[in-house]
């Protein structure tokens, strides 16, 4: 009778030990729910407003080439125009390419005019950090060309340039910028890995040129126990700082293992790299 008795006792507690970690991982999904949901919707406050300050903009440049429209319309017509003419018009492009660059300032694009044209500097950022600058010194306006530059080899240059450079130079400017920017704030946050304390395990990140494929192992303690990770981050877009795809795994095949390697790569997806790692230590 004593040994029925243990049995169901015994049969009870493990039932209960059930429940309880039943309600914590509940909990644990509904609070990650919680974030994700104040993530979004911060997200669309930011796009909104975004947006409003996109429009502005928009209606400033408009503003300013039906002026310039204005002006040119006073020129000779088709005769060729005398050296005079010729350096009015290239005021013109001057005043014209100044106005895009004052409407682009609040991105990290800015110019300077010079003797043989404009110097342009955009300067990178990420979550507040004023990363790297980079230049480009661009000479005859009319026809556009790059005479100098600092961009890094790794970034087509010479590509987003046959694109856009001479049809339209906001848009070759915001392409560039895009491109340096999400190149800047992906190496921003595989440098703060290294150089923070943390579960990341030091010296197992691999990372390409283009920090567009990150590795790397981390530690992580479940139920009193540490466990190794292993995470490969890929971003499908060179403009990206967060990854589209995020694959983690560990050799713990238990279920509790498991469901935090799977929350583990959502959060990978949603916030920058090391963040996720510094909500891992809390």
């Amino acid at each position: 009778m004593e040994q029925v008795q243990t049995l169901f006792r015994e049969g009870v507690l493990s039932h209960l030990d059930q429940l309880e970690n039943l309600s914590k991982n509940l909990s644990l999904r509904q609070e990650e729910k919680r974030r994700q949901e104040d993530a979004v919707q911060e997200k669309r406050e930011v796009i909104l407003q975004l947006r409003k300050e996109r429009d502005e903009l928009r209606d400033k440049v408009r503003q300013q080439k039906e002026q310039i429209r204005a002006l040119s319309a006073k020129d000779e017509g088709s005769r060729q125009p005398r050296p005079s003419t010729q350096a009015a018009l290239q005021d013109l492009r001057l005043e014209e390419m100044i106005g895009t660059l004052e409407a682009l300032w609040f991105t990290g694009i800015s110019g300077k005019k010079t003797d043989r044209g404009i110097c342009i500097c955009l300067s990178t950022a990420f979550e507040g950090h004023y990363l790297d600058s980079y230049y480009l010194q661009v000479e005859n306006l009319q026809k556009p060309w790059i005479s100098r530059h600092s961009i890094p080899p790794f970034i087509p240059l010479g590509e987003i340039t046959t694109s856009h450079l001479q049809n339209d130079m906001k848009k070759f400017l915001v392409v560039l910028f895009d491109h340096l920017n999400g190149y800047a704030g992906r190496k921003f946050q595989a440098d703060q890995l290294q150089d923070s304390p943390g579960p990341y395990i030091p010296g197992t990140l691999q990372r390409n040129t283009l920090h567009t494929v990150l590795s790397f192992r981390y530690n992580v303690t479940i139920h009193e126990r540490t466990f190794c990770f292993s995470a490969r981050l890929q971003y499908s877009a060179v403009t990206s700082v967060l990854p589209s795809e995020a694959a983690v795994t560990c050799p713990e095949n238990s279920e509790s293992v498991q469901e935090a390697a799977s929350s583990h790569s959502r959060l990978f997806r949603s916030k920058p790299l090391h963040r996720v790692l510094e909500s891992l230590m809390a």
